[in-house]
Protein backbone atom coordinates (compact mmCIF):
# COMPACT_ATOMS: atom_id res chain seq x y z
CA UNK A 1 0.00 0.00 0.00
CA UNK A 2 1.80 3.35 -1.15
CA UNK A 3 2.09 5.91 1.21
CA UNK A 4 -0.05 8.22 -0.13
CA UNK A 5 -3.27 6.50 0.06
CA UNK A 6 -2.37 5.60 3.89
CA UNK A 7 -1.81 9.24 3.83
CA UNK A 8 -5.04 9.60 2.29
CA UNK A 9 -7.44 7.44 4.64
CA UNK A 10 -5.85 9.22 7.61
CA UNK A 11 -6.27 12.03 7.02
CA UNK A 12 -10.00 11.62 4.90
CA UNK A 13 -11.25 9.86 8.49
CA UNK A 14 -9.40 12.93 9.93
CA UNK A 15 -11.84 15.43 8.31
CA UNK A 16 -14.56 13.22 8.68
CA UNK A 17 -14.70 12.95 12.42
CA UNK A 18 -13.99 16.49 12.66
CA UNK A 19 -16.88 16.87 10.33
CA UNK A 20 -18.97 14.72 13.23
CA UNK A 21 -17.56 16.78 16.14
CA UNK A 22 -18.09 19.83 14.56
CA UNK A 23 -21.94 19.65 13.16
CA UNK A 24 -22.70 18.95 17.12
CA UNK A 25 -20.75 21.79 18.12
CA UNK A 26 -22.90 24.21 15.76
CA UNK A 27 -25.91 22.80 17.75
CA UNK A 28 -24.50 22.78 21.27
CA UNK A 29 -23.85 26.73 20.64
CA UNK A 30 -26.99 27.80 19.76
CA UNK A 31 -28.31 25.74 22.49
CA UNK A 32 -25.88 27.43 24.79
CA UNK A 33 -26.91 30.67 23.32
CA UNK A 34 -30.33 30.39 24.22
CA UNK A 35 -29.58 29.72 27.60
CA UNK A 36 -27.79 32.45 27.76
CA UNK A 37 -30.79 34.59 26.64
CA UNK A 38 -32.94 32.59 29.92
CA UNK A 39 -30.60 33.67 32.06
CA UNK A 40 -29.16 29.63 32.81
CA UNK A 41 -32.64 28.50 32.42
CA UNK A 42 -32.29 25.35 30.60
CA UNK A 43 -35.49 24.83 28.20
CA UNK A 44 -36.99 22.77 30.75
CA UNK A 45 -37.59 25.75 32.88
CA UNK A 46 -41.24 26.52 33.47
CA UNK A 47 -42.89 30.05 35.01
CA UNK A 48 -44.81 29.53 38.33
CA UNK A 49 -48.15 30.95 38.46
CA UNK A 50 -49.57 31.25 41.66
CA UNK A 51 -51.90 33.29 44.01
CA UNK A 52 -49.55 32.36 47.09
CA UNK A 53 -49.25 34.73 49.90
CA UNK A 54 -46.93 32.58 51.26
CA UNK A 55 -43.71 34.19 51.65
CA UNK A 56 -39.84 33.80 50.06
CA UNK A 57 -38.10 32.76 53.08
CA UNK A 58 -40.89 30.25 54.32
CA UNK A 59 -40.87 28.39 50.70
CA UNK A 60 -36.65 28.85 51.01
CA UNK A 61 -37.51 26.52 54.36
CA UNK A 62 -39.56 24.35 52.79
CA UNK A 63 -37.44 23.47 49.64
CA UNK A 64 -34.37 22.99 51.86
CA UNK A 65 -36.06 20.62 53.64
CA UNK A 66 -37.90 18.80 50.84
CA UNK A 67 -34.77 16.58 50.50
CA UNK A 68 -34.94 17.62 46.71
CA UNK A 69 -32.05 18.10 44.63
CA UNK A 70 -30.56 19.62 40.82
CA UNK A 71 -33.02 22.14 40.83
CA UNK A 72 -32.69 25.98 40.52
CA UNK A 73 -35.38 28.58 40.99
CA UNK A 74 -34.83 32.18 39.61
CA UNK A 75 -37.39 35.03 41.25
CA UNK A 76 -37.13 38.20 39.95
CA UNK A 77 -39.39 41.50 41.15
CA UNK A 78 -41.63 43.17 38.24
CA UNK A 79 -40.26 46.58 38.86
CA UNK A 80 -36.38 45.10 38.43
CA UNK A 81 -36.45 42.77 35.75
CA UNK A 82 -32.71 43.38 35.10
CA UNK A 83 -32.11 41.60 38.99
CA UNK A 84 -32.80 37.89 39.05
CA UNK A 85 -32.72 36.30 42.64
CA UNK A 86 -31.56 32.72 42.72
CA UNK A 87 -32.09 29.51 44.98
CA UNK A 88 -30.25 26.32 44.20
CA UNK A 89 -29.61 22.62 44.98
CA UNK A 90 -26.89 19.70 43.40
CA UNK A 91 -26.18 20.59 39.99
CA UNK A 92 -27.14 23.22 37.63
CA UNK A 93 -26.90 25.14 34.76
CA UNK A 94 -23.29 27.42 35.16
CA UNK A 95 -23.29 30.75 32.93
CA UNK A 96 -19.88 31.54 31.06
CA UNK A 97 -17.69 32.99 33.92
CA UNK A 98 -15.58 36.26 33.09
CA UNK A 99 -14.06 35.98 36.57
CA UNK A 100 -14.39 34.83 39.88
CA UNK A 101 -16.83 32.23 40.25
CA UNK A 102 -20.32 31.16 40.09
CA UNK A 103 -23.30 30.93 43.29
CA UNK A 104 -22.86 27.51 44.41
CA UNK A 105 -24.26 25.76 47.38
CA UNK A 106 -22.55 27.09 50.37
CA UNK A 107 -24.20 30.47 49.00
CA UNK A 108 -27.64 29.35 49.12
CA UNK A 109 -26.99 28.45 52.80
CA UNK A 110 -24.87 31.55 54.19
CA UNK A 111 -26.15 34.06 56.31
CA UNK A 112 -25.77 36.87 53.53
CA UNK A 113 -26.16 37.12 49.96
CA UNK A 114 -23.80 37.00 47.13
CA UNK A 115 -23.53 38.51 43.95
CA UNK A 116 -22.36 37.62 39.98
CA UNK A 117 -22.93 40.71 37.60
CA UNK A 118 -23.11 40.71 33.93
CA UNK A 119 -19.57 42.13 32.09
CA UNK A 120 -21.31 45.29 31.63
CA UNK A 121 -22.25 46.16 35.26
CA UNK A 122 -18.84 46.04 36.10
CA UNK A 123 -18.13 49.39 35.75
CA UNK A 124 -21.30 50.50 38.25
CA UNK A 125 -19.37 48.54 41.14
CA UNK A 126 -18.30 49.65 43.98
CA UNK A 127 -14.37 49.33 44.71
CA UNK A 128 -12.55 50.62 47.79
CA UNK A 129 -9.98 47.70 47.83
CA UNK A 130 -9.17 44.56 46.10
CA UNK A 131 -13.20 43.24 46.77
CA UNK A 132 -16.33 44.64 44.57
CA UNK A 133 -19.38 44.85 45.70
CA UNK A 134 -22.75 45.97 43.88
CA UNK A 135 -24.66 48.36 45.72
CA UNK A 136 -28.64 47.93 45.95
CA UNK A 137 -29.85 50.89 47.20
CA UNK A 138 -29.78 50.39 50.77
CA UNK A 139 -26.60 47.94 51.22
CA UNK A 140 -23.68 46.82 49.84
CA UNK A 141 -23.12 42.77 48.71
CA UNK A 142 -20.01 41.29 47.89
CA UNK A 143 -19.53 40.19 44.19
CA UNK A 144 -17.66 36.96 43.46
CA UNK A 145 -17.83 36.63 39.86
CA UNK A 146 -19.10 38.22 36.69
CA UNK A 147 -20.71 36.82 33.74
CA UNK A 148 -20.66 37.35 30.21
CA UNK A 149 -21.25 36.15 26.29
CA UNK A 150 -19.45 37.08 23.46
CA UNK A 151 -22.37 37.55 21.51
CA UNK A 152 -24.71 40.18 22.64
CA UNK A 153 -27.23 38.60 25.34
CA UNK A 154 -29.36 39.90 28.14
CA UNK A 155 -27.32 38.43 30.81
CA UNK A 156 -24.29 40.97 30.38
CA UNK A 157 -26.46 43.32 31.58
CA UNK A 158 -27.85 41.06 34.53
CA UNK A 159 -27.50 40.91 38.45
CA UNK A 160 -27.68 37.23 39.97
CA UNK A 161 -28.20 37.83 44.14
CA UNK A 162 -28.30 34.35 46.09
CA UNK A 163 -31.15 33.60 48.61
CA UNK A 164 -30.71 31.29 51.40
CA UNK A 165 -32.79 29.73 54.29
CA UNK A 166 -30.75 31.95 56.99
CA UNK A 167 -31.14 35.27 54.64
CA UNK A 168 -33.48 36.69 52.31
CA UNK A 169 -33.60 40.17 50.52
CA UNK A 170 -37.26 39.12 49.40
CA UNK A 171 -39.87 39.37 52.37
CA UNK A 172 -42.72 39.51 50.29
CA UNK A 173 -45.81 37.36 49.24
CA UNK A 174 -45.23 34.12 46.31
CA UNK A 175 -47.65 36.19 44.11
CA UNK A 176 -45.85 39.25 44.21
CA UNK A 177 -42.85 38.32 41.98
CA UNK A 178 -42.33 36.46 38.72
CA UNK A 179 -40.95 32.86 39.64
CA UNK A 180 -38.99 30.34 37.70
CA UNK A 181 -38.22 26.83 37.71
CA UNK A 182 -35.62 24.15 36.16
CA UNK A 183 -34.19 21.14 36.76
CA UNK A 184 -35.80 18.68 38.71
CA UNK A 185 -38.55 20.71 39.64
CA UNK A 186 -39.77 21.54 36.41
CA UNK A 187 -39.37 17.99 35.29
CA UNK A 188 -39.39 14.77 37.14
CA UNK A 189 -40.80 16.52 40.76
CA UNK A 190 -43.96 18.43 38.84
CA UNK A 191 -46.01 17.61 41.55
CA UNK A 192 -44.24 17.95 44.32
CA UNK A 193 -43.67 22.22 42.81
CA UNK A 194 -46.86 22.37 42.60
CA UNK A 195 -47.51 21.78 46.27
CA UNK A 196 -44.47 23.97 47.34
CA UNK A 197 -45.26 26.59 45.38
CA UNK A 198 -49.10 26.22 45.67
CA UNK A 199 -48.91 27.10 41.61
CA UNK A 200 -52.67 26.96 39.97
CA UNK A 201 -50.88 26.16 36.62
CA UNK A 202 -47.09 25.91 34.87
CA UNK A 203 -46.54 27.29 31.49
CA UNK A 204 -42.95 27.14 29.37
CA UNK A 205 -40.56 29.93 30.19
CA UNK A 206 -40.66 32.59 27.15
CA UNK A 207 -37.32 34.45 26.03
CA UNK A 208 -35.76 36.33 23.16
CA UNK A 209 -32.73 35.52 21.55
CA UNK A 210 -30.79 38.28 20.91
CA UNK A 211 -29.66 38.89 17.69
CA UNK A 212 -32.19 36.24 16.51
CA UNK A 213 -33.58 36.29 12.34
CA UNK A 214 -36.12 34.53 11.07
CA UNK A 215 -34.50 33.74 7.83
CA UNK A 216 -31.23 32.13 9.29
CA UNK A 217 -30.69 28.37 8.63
CA UNK A 218 -31.85 26.25 11.60
CA UNK A 219 -28.80 24.78 13.54
CA UNK A 220 -30.62 21.67 13.02
CA UNK A 221 -30.33 21.65 9.85
CA UNK A 222 -26.39 22.79 9.42
CA UNK A 223 -25.94 19.55 11.78
CA UNK A 224 -27.93 17.21 9.76
CA UNK A 225 -25.92 18.53 6.75
CA UNK A 226 -22.84 17.94 7.62
CA UNK A 227 -23.38 14.88 9.08
CA UNK A 228 -24.29 13.62 5.54
CA UNK A 229 -21.41 14.97 4.42
CA UNK A 230 -19.27 12.98 6.86
CA UNK A 231 -21.11 9.78 6.10
CA UNK A 232 -20.30 10.35 2.68
CA UNK A 233 -16.67 11.14 3.06
CA UNK A 234 -16.67 7.97 5.45
CA UNK A 235 -17.79 5.88 3.21
CA UNK A 236 -16.06 6.94 -0.28
CA UNK A 237 -12.96 6.29 1.62
CA UNK A 238 -13.79 2.72 2.30
CA UNK A 239 -14.60 2.27 -1.46
CA UNK A 240 -11.49 3.80 -2.48
CA UNK A 241 -9.60 1.89 0.00
CA UNK A 242 -11.06 -1.43 -0.99
CA UNK A 243 -10.91 -1.06 -4.70
CA UNK A 244 -6.67 -0.29 -4.42
CA UNK A 245 -6.73 -3.53 -1.66
CA UNK A 246 -9.12 -5.49 -4.33
CA UNK A 247 -6.59 -4.89 -7.52
CA UNK A 248 -3.43 -5.98 -5.34
CA UNK A 249 -5.69 -9.38 -4.20
CA UNK A 250 -6.95 -10.10 -7.65
CA UNK A 251 -3.10 -9.51 -9.35
CA UNK A 252 -1.90 -11.84 -6.45
CA UNK A 253 -0.44 -15.03 -7.30
CA UNK A 254 -0.71 -17.34 -4.13
CA UNK A 255 -1.78 -20.35 -2.08
CA UNK A 256 -5.26 -20.19 -0.14
CA UNK A 257 -3.40 -19.95 3.35
CA UNK A 258 -1.10 -16.71 1.80
CA UNK A 259 -3.79 -15.40 -0.11
CA UNK A 260 -5.85 -14.78 3.55
CA UNK A 261 -2.48 -14.28 5.16
CA UNK A 262 -2.62 -11.31 2.63
CA UNK A 263 -6.36 -9.80 3.52
CA UNK A 264 -5.97 -9.72 7.05
CA UNK A 265 -2.66 -7.80 6.48
CA UNK A 266 -4.82 -5.12 4.30
CA UNK A 267 -7.42 -5.63 7.23
CA UNK A 268 -4.81 -4.21 9.39
CA UNK A 269 -3.85 -1.30 7.63
CA UNK A 270 -6.51 -0.40 7.39
CA UNK A 271 -7.45 -0.31 11.52
CA UNK A 272 -3.48 1.19 12.14
CA UNK A 273 -4.27 4.18 9.79
CA UNK A 274 -8.02 4.42 9.54
CA UNK A 275 -8.65 4.47 13.18
CA UNK A 276 -5.52 6.92 14.42
CA UNK A 277 -7.09 9.40 11.85
CA UNK A 278 -10.87 8.68 13.92
CA UNK A 279 -9.43 9.35 17.06
CA UNK A 280 -7.22 12.41 15.66
CA UNK A 281 -10.05 13.83 14.70
CA UNK A 282 -12.51 13.19 17.49
CA UNK A 283 -9.62 13.77 19.91
CA UNK A 284 -8.62 17.90 18.14
CA UNK A 285 -12.50 18.50 17.41
CA UNK A 286 -13.41 18.14 21.07
CA UNK A 287 -10.33 19.96 22.26
CA UNK A 288 -11.14 23.22 20.08
CA UNK A 289 -15.08 23.38 19.74
CA UNK A 290 -17.68 23.83 22.28
CA UNK A 291 -19.70 21.37 23.16
CA UNK A 292 -22.82 20.47 25.38
CA UNK A 293 -23.90 17.05 23.50
CA UNK A 294 -20.82 14.46 24.71
CA UNK A 295 -23.16 11.38 24.75
CA UNK A 296 -24.72 11.86 21.16
CA UNK A 297 -21.47 13.08 19.59
CA UNK A 298 -19.56 9.49 21.28
CA UNK A 299 -22.64 7.67 19.92
CA UNK A 300 -22.72 8.66 16.41
CA UNK A 301 -19.27 8.58 16.11
CA UNK A 302 -18.61 5.59 17.21
CA UNK A 303 -21.80 4.47 14.74
CA UNK A 304 -20.02 5.84 11.44
CA UNK A 305 -16.99 4.22 12.63
CA UNK A 306 -18.41 0.96 12.64
CA UNK A 307 -20.06 1.60 9.37
CA UNK A 308 -16.98 2.18 7.61
CA UNK A 309 -15.01 -0.83 9.15
CA UNK A 310 -17.96 -3.11 8.35
CA UNK A 311 -17.90 -1.63 4.81
CA UNK A 312 -13.94 -2.04 4.62
CA UNK A 313 -13.53 -5.91 6.63
CA UNK A 314 -16.45 -7.31 4.84
CA UNK A 315 -15.62 -6.21 1.16
CA UNK A 316 -11.68 -7.70 1.35
CA UNK A 317 -13.18 -11.02 2.75
CA UNK A 318 -15.70 -11.49 -0.06
CA UNK A 319 -12.97 -10.79 -2.50
CA UNK A 320 -12.48 -13.94 -3.68
CA UNK A 321 -9.10 -15.32 -5.26
CA UNK A 322 -8.89 -15.53 -8.99
CA UNK A 323 -5.94 -17.62 -9.60
CA UNK A 324 -5.21 -19.92 -6.57
CA UNK A 325 -1.34 -21.23 -7.30
CA UNK A 326 -1.44 -25.13 -7.13
CA UNK A 327 1.45 -27.03 -5.31
CA UNK A 328 3.08 -28.31 -8.64
CA UNK A 329 3.43 -24.29 -9.78
CA UNK A 330 4.46 -23.03 -6.07
CA UNK A 331 7.39 -25.89 -6.53
CA UNK A 332 8.19 -25.06 -9.93
CA UNK A 333 8.40 -21.44 -8.99
CA UNK A 334 10.41 -22.42 -6.19
CA UNK A 335 12.90 -24.62 -8.42
CA UNK A 336 12.99 -21.50 -10.62
CA UNK A 337 14.06 -19.36 -7.77
CA UNK A 338 16.72 -21.90 -7.17
CA UNK A 339 18.28 -22.02 -10.14
CA UNK A 340 18.83 -18.22 -10.16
Amino acid sequence: MKIKKKLLLLLGNFLAFFLIVWAFSINDQQTYQDRLNRNGLSADALRVHTKSRETIPSLLTKLSQSGLTNYQVQITAPAHKSVTYVFAAGNYTQLPISSGRMLGDTDFSAPVPFVVVGDAVTEKLYQPANQKYYDTGNRYLSVVGTVGAAKKADINNHVFISLSTDQSMLTRSLRRYTIYIDGTLATTKQKTAKKLFQASRFTKAKYTVAGSNGRQVSPLVWTIAILAIALLLLIGLARAFVDRQRQLLNASRLDRLLYRHLQYGYIRQYFLYGLVGMIAGYVAASSWLYLLSYHQIFVTAALFGLLQAVLVVTAILRTKQRYVLTEAEEDAEEEEENDD
